[in-house]
């Protein structure tokens, strides 16, 4: 198995599989992903009032998230260092967390603070290391920083995060799946047209109702198959155009983004877009979904109609594992309540193109995590295998050389966008998108 004819560098070995999926602490992508800012929650999931910490879990590693009374966010490990007991029982206190067996207390960097079961001159504080993890609030979201280094990377200049808060909004959800699964099906430039649209395309009831408005526009190209897919390098990673020609003199490009080392950007229109694929551990991972307009005269002009929450994208009530509190109402133990009857006449009978997404990426093969030796790769899958051999060398570069990936320290390499349009076939794409998929420095 492997990639077809003419695409040199395609094949992926078992072990740049492994190296690629694996994130627990020593592992390759594990080490490079705690050299950013890493996406927690949005800050409205832990309140100012908030007495109850959340359950979490980032790169293989049980952790709780809880706002101390003097309004710092704690990230600290999941269990007292005492006896292991589960510190998301804790009670979340003025400036810390205290174990609910014996009364241990950690502070939001995870500092043992007391040891209150023995008499003072017995305490030991100073010997104990309990994971804690800095954060900030930033764009909505609360941020960590998982890394070795006492100097934290820059905050990536994202547009959504430079926006007042009425401007954007957040959506995520647990994903039974590898991280680089889902992130793939973001940056995936023909399944659109299949996985996500009507079998007719004139079909605008469906459209409509289960697609963007940017999506709906593809639509009346009547073209399934992009006529041409280019893929451009980047400072931050790549993007890549797809061309459906519009037989007028005109072609409608749709240009997606791929940033380091989990961002991605599909085609946007006045409501711009953004994705990432945060690691819960090996076999799971966050998928946020980040919707914003540049400005108020934007959305207050703006005559798309925003595809709205599907019913079966709301959440079940809470279950007790990591990130439990984020799980579709539609998810893998249910089939993602697909109606057959549906998916027989006029789409695939998942309901959105969030839950069509995850049908797909959750169930990639037997194992849980996809077999990438048994994949037979086409001209299609170029953008996965850049994106694959992308990561790679910033994690062996890392491993290596110690060279600091990229973006750590150039925060500005994120102000990019997505973006939809009809260009001229006499133009080139590149130039006349490059306004529309630029943020201008002075926003950030």
């Amino acid at each position: 198995m492997g990639a077809g004819p003419n695409l040199e560098g395609m094949a992926f070995t078992k072990e740049e599989s492994e190296w690629l999926t694996r994130v627990g602490p020593g592992t390759l992508m594990g080490d490079v992903f705690r050299q950013y800012w890493i996406a927690v929650v949005p800050t409205s999931f832990l309140p100012p009032s908030a007495s109850k910490p959340l359950r979490v879990r980032l790169l293989c590693e049980d952790l709780v998230l809880f706002r101390a009374g003097n309004g710092k966010v704690g990230l600290v490990g999941a269990y007292c260092q005492h006896r292991l007991a589960p510190l998301y029982f804790g009670r979340v206190e003025q400036d810390g967390i205290r174990c609910p067996y014996h009364g241990w207390k950690y502070g939001t960097d995870g500092t043992c603070m007391e040891m209150p079961n023995i008499p003072a001159e017995q305490q030991f504080c100073d010997a104990i290391h309990h994971p804690g993890y800095p954060c900030v609030e930033y764009g909505g979201i609360i941020w960590t920083y998982m890394g070795p280094s006492k100097e934290l990377p820059a905050l990536p200049e994202f547009e959504f995060a430079l926006v007042p808060e009425d401007l954007r909004r957040h959506r995520l959800f647990r994903s039974e799946g590898n991280y680089l699964q889902v992130l793939e099906g973001g940056i995936d430039p023909t399944h659109v047209m299949w996985l996500h649209s009507p079998y007719d395309l004139a079909d605008d009831e469906v459209a409509l109702v289960h697609q963007g408005p940017q999506q709906v526009v593809a639509n009346k190209s009547r073209k399934r198959t992009p006529d041409q897919t280019d893929i451009v390098d980047t400072p931050g990673g790549f993007m890549y155009g797809t061309r459906r020609s519009l037989n007028d003199g005109t072609s409608l490009w749709r240009v997606n983004q791929f940033m380091v080392p989990f961002y991605s950007m599909p085609p946007g229109g006045d409501l711009r877009g953004a994705r990432i694929y945060v690691p819960i551990d090996d076999e799971s991972c966050v998928k946020w979904q980040i919707a914003w307009y540049p400005n108020r005269e934007t959305k207050e002009k703006s005559q798309e109609t925003p595809r709205l929450i599907q019913k079966n994208e709301e959440f079940t009530e809470p279950t007790n594992q990591p990130f439990g509190f984020i799980i579709p109402k539609a998810n893998k133990s249910n089939d993602y309540l697909i109606d057959w009857d549906t998916h027989k006449s006029r789409r695939v009978g998942i309901t959105g193109v969030n839950l069509q997404d995850m049908c797909v990426t959750e169930g990639q093969g037997p194992t849980p995590i996809l077999d990438r030796t048994k994949e037979n790769l086409c001209s299609g899958d170029q953008t996965a295998g850049k994106a694959r051999r992308m990561l790679l060398r910033l994690a062996k570069a890392l491993r290596e050389n110690n060279a600091t990936p990229l973006g750590v320290r150039e925060p500005e390499i994120y102000r990019v966008r997505g973006t939809s349009v009809v260009v001229p076939d006499n133009l080139n794409w590149v130039a006349s998108v490059k306004e529309r998929v630029t943020v201008a420095k002075s926003a950030a």
